[in-house]
């Protein structure tokens, strides 16, 4: 047990951590942007603490307009003893998204408020540039805190917007540091005008104790799936940059040419999301295309049995417009699934040619990939030892480091307080305020202009928020003295 001198040693030196993600799993929707969830775990358990801050958009009526697009989620819940809140924000859909980051910083701000008086959080860890980046970005500037955005595969596909790119500058200039999820998004990132420097590449990371190789025959027992056959698997959100409906007609043309693949199955695992709800259209195209029988829609699956699926497939395919660092790539990886995937974001760097095969994404290039890949014979326990390294607790080490260095860096370039210096003032002419005022009056008189007398330098602190109530208080004062 630690002494009581030791404890107050080791809690000075704990860094106060704000996370602040849209995407963040949640009662209605556990799922939802676990990779967040699983990085935050991975940070040095003594040397920081965290709370998060998650917010849902919402807008009148849209959740009877589109089920299932934006559901209830609780406004406060505990994870892993830890208090997450959801406060909503105001966001159109489909409509003027270039106001999301502006009613994002305004719609949480009180709720930043209130958890500032009881958490002062020293930095924020901010996810995905817009909307979040923007809105942290703003709320460093009230707080006067560092920020910290990591970018996760929306920065190219949101600068070529005349009223977001400014947007977008303005939330990398402000950031004390950068993490980009891939080489190619510090490359956007430096692009934009951010110095190199300011910028480092950290990938995401993968459970060991979840995804590793599992008996192929087993994995395809214990979810009721046929023994033998060739079997691809595809995981995310059922959206239309995740590219289900480009492997469906893929399958479909492998089917049919000689019918070289007359088994091959394909299981879709995912549900809607907020990018998209395409469930409906998967399946009528399914049924359009002749494959309705070979195509099974699983639903979201959490870590273990996601584990089970990735072991029991031949193939795992990504055919996504575009990406940060997938995260269901790595799982895959890991459980020794070779891979067949678009050439977007990290994955070029996350594959070789002893793990996988890259495609272009359009149904020609996906057939030959499929093609060649099933033919192969592949070394899964190769495949797997390639990124077992690779786990969140090493990704979480590389990120505190960004963390606490941001902190460092911020507490360094702050103008330091001045000491306090008594100015001597000649004897009042006329009766002091304390001698003709109220109680309030007396506490507050505390005069400040070189005629007066006071104290000479405020300091920092006294520039904070504590400084602004303090300031209110004295204005309060001098309003009840007037006659």
């Amino acid at each position: 047990m630690r002494s009581a001198r030791e404890t107050r040693t080791r809690v000075t030196h704990v860094t106060r951590i704000l996370l602040f993600s849209t995407v963040f799993p949640n009662a209605a929707q556990p799922t939802h942007g676990l990779f967040v969830r699983e990085r935050m775990r991975g940070l040095p358990v003594d040397d920081v603490e965290v709370r998060v801050v998650a917010p849902t958009p919402w807008f009148p009526f849209v959740s009877g307009l589109r089920p299932g697009l934006r559901p209830q989620v609780p406004r406060a819940e505990t994870q892993d003893g830890a208090p997450v809140l959801h406060p909503r924000f105001l966001s159109f859909p489909g409509i003027l998204k270039c106001l999301d980051g502006l009613l994002l910083f305004l719609s949480t701000l009180p709720t930043l408020v209130r958890l500032r008086r009881e958490f002062r959080f020293d930095v924020i860890d901010a996810h995905f540039i817009y909307p979040e980046g923007l809105a942290a970005a703003l709320a460093g500037l009230v707080f006067r805190v560092p920020v910290v955005i990591t970018l996760r595969g929306m920065l190219p596909l949101l600068a070529p917007y005349r009223l977001r790119r400014p947007q977008l500058r303005f939330a990398l200039r402000r950031a004390a540091r950068i993490i980009a999820v891939s080489e190619s998004l510090r490359r956007d990132a430096v692009a934009l005008g951010v110095p190199a420097e300011r910028v480092r590449v950290i990938g995401n990371g993968v459970d060991p104790e979840l995804f590793h190789p599992l008996d192929r025959t087993e994995s395809r027992r214990a979810l009721g799936l046929a023994k033998y056959g060739p079997l691809l698997v595809s995981v995310g959100t059922l959206a239309p940059r995740k590219g289900f409906h480009l492997v469906m007609e893929a399958m479909a043309k492998m089917k049919h040419r000689g019918h070289r693949w007359p088994t091959l199955r394909f299981a879709v695992i995912g549900g809607n999301g907020t990018e998209g709800a395409m469930e409906s259209e998967l399946r009528a195209l399914a049924d359009r295309l002749g494959i309705a029988d070979r195509v099974i829609f699983a639903g979201p699956r959490r870590g273990e049995e996601l584990a089970r699926w990735y072991s029991a497939a031949d193939l795992f395919v990504l055919a996504s417009g575009h990406e940060g660092c997938p995260n269901v790539v790595l799982e895959a990886l890991a459980c020794g699934t070779p891979v067949v995937a678009t050439p977007v974001g990290d994955v070029p760097e996350l594959i070789s040619p002893a793990s996988g095969l890259l495609v272009e994404r359009d149904i020609k290039s996906i057939v030959a990939g499929l093609d060649a890949a099933l033919r192969r014979a592949w070394d899964r326990d190769a495949i797997a030892a390639r990124v077992s390294g690779r786990s969140w607790r090493v990704v979480g080490r590389e990120v505190g480091e960004e963390l606490l260095a941001a902190v460092a860096t911020f507490a360094s370039e702050r103008p330091r307080p001045r000491a306090l210096t008594p100015v001597p003032s000649p004897a009042p002419t006329h009766p002091p305020l304390r001698e003709r005022g109220t109680r309030l009056e007396r506490s507050c008189w505390s005069p400040s202009s070189p005629g007066e007398g006071g104290w000479e330098g405020a300091g920092e602190e006294g520039r904070g928020d504590e400084g602004l109530g303090r300031i209110a208080g004295i204005g309060a004062g001098l309003r009840e003295t007037t006659p």
